[in-house]
């Protein structure tokens, strides 16, 4: 639509970065062009996708058109870094349209900040650009508490080997190379939270002459601003984020479950900030809610308690039950046996039980299957799946299997010699009555 009329200040020195409290910036579009999805210029041989409209977060994709428009500035933070992209608007000013412009996707492409908007603008124009503040601020807290806490853990001898943040109320989670004990995790969130009641300063720094392994491979460290986050003299890292001006503005981390992944490396699962006292008041509320479920108090240890008896009740239940369908099987299969001294065939239907206890019967009436007859065995019930089997001497196995095609619609299965069976996707009315009767005219 339109090509920039003159540079804008680059990632790394975008007033989001300057100064990450500020939330309203005045501004000047300096380009706007229609995006056009990479497929339409055909396939890319890398496999990640570098469409923005495809991000998380991003604008919606059945939209059916887009515009990259880059701004003089930007209070509005790229995706970088481990961090989100910041969700704002912009308000074109001294304009006929005063309506703001909803901005979810802002990305880096090199050193240009990219706004993905579904709205075009024309170059030149002046505009006030507003951040979500509360989504920043919490995204801030994530990103410096995971600042802090991978500080403290080098000094444990547990590197960070990478990062994952969550979306605004989720976890987030650190990798480590091994998994960390209880008592390891529970000092890690000790120091953590000390050191944010001393209240450290969280500083910037862009020195000219220092560069960062961790830099993205299209970013031009020579034209751009390298940016390094100190923590009081406790850490110092390259980080293009947005950061919180002092630890006590973190409020609080919380360290939750690690989960092993990739030989002996583990992620380690926390929340910080906000979302942290979010997180603990809804686990307080849930268990709350389970223990008057249970009839007992909210606290953890008697929940675990109450829970530990249903469980064990629920184990004796299911040896009980495992008895009972023994001691059920073995009653059938007499009946069956008596069935099959005065006919040739025998039946039983069983709507709610298992392939489990067809194999029990199966095994009680073996002897008697020897000696000549068949039986089948079937579950489920009309409008519900079930199952079919068809054992004993084989050409009347043969002859009902081929009843069981015809009769029951949905069947299917296969077998041969002394033995058929099959699974019946769903039975219909009289299919059941209609196999016994089959069984019964042997």
């Amino acid at each position: 639509m339109a090509t920039a009329v003159r540079a804008g200040s680059v990632v790394g020195a975008l007033s989001c970065q300057k100064d990450s409290y500020l939330q309203t910036l005045e501004t000047e579009v300096l380009s706007c062009e229609q995006y056009i999805r990479p497929e339409a210029h055909g396939k890319s041989k890398s496999k990640k996708s570098h469409d923005p409209s495809k991000i998380q977060g991003g604008t919606n994709p059945a939209s059916n058109q887009k515009w990259m428009i880059e701004f003089a500035d930007s209070v509005l933070f790229p995706e970088g870094g481990g961090q989100h992209t910041d969700h704002g608007s912009i308000t074109p000013l001294g304009a006929d349209m005063v309506n703001p412009i909803p901005i979810e996707n802002i990305q880096r492409h090199g050193l240009r900040c990219i706004h993905l908007s579904p709205t075009p603008l024309k170059v030149g124009t002046t505009v006030r650009q507003t951040v979500d503040y509360p989504r920043r601020w919490d995204l801030m807290q994530q990103h410096t508490g995971q600042h802090l806490l991978s500080a403290i853990m080098d000094g444990m001898e547990l590197p960070t080997l990478g990062w994952s943040m969550g979306q605004p109320g989720e976890m987030n989670y650190v990798e480590l190379p091994r998994k960390p004990t209880d008592e390891e995790i529970s000092l890690i969130q000790l120091k953590c939270n000390a050191t944010i009641r001393e209240n450290l300063p969280v500083t910037v720094e862009t020195p000219k002459d220092k560069v960062s392994s961790s830099l993205p491979l299209d970013y031009d460290a020579a034209e751009g601003v390298v940016r390094f986050i100190k923590i009081g003299n406790l850490d110092y890292n390259a980080c293009c984020g947005t950061h919180l001006k002092q630890t006590s503005h973190i409020g609080v981390i919380l360290l939750h479950h690690t989960q092993s992944i990739r030989g002996t490396n583990s992620r380690l699962f926390f929340t910080a900030g906000d979302r942290a006292l979010k997180l603990a008041t809804e686990s307080i509320n849930g268990l709350r809610n389970i223990g008057v479920s249970l009839s007992t108090s909210a606290a953890p240890e008697d929940i675990a308690d109450k829970i530990k008896i249903l469980n064990e009740q629920v184990s004796e239940g299911r040896k009980k039950e495992k008895r009972m369908v023994v001691e059920l099987a073995k009653y059938e299969a007499r009946e069956i046996k008596e069935t099959l001294q005065r006919s040739s065939g025998a039946f039983l239907h069983r709507p709610e039980d298992d392939v489990d206890f067809i194999n029990r019967v199966l095994i009680e009436v073996a002897d008697t299957l020897d000696q000549g007859g068949v039986i089948v065995l079937c579950t489920g019930d009309v409008k519900s799946s079930g199952m079919v089997v068809i054992q004993g001497r084989e050409d009347l196995v043969t002859g009902l299997s081929a009843q069981v095609r015809d009769v029951v619609k949905t069947a299917k299965g296969g077998g041969k010699g002394r033995k058929w069976q099959g699974k019946v996707t769903e039975w219909e009315k009289g299919e059941v009555e209609a196999l016994e009767n089959a069984v019964r005219e042997l």
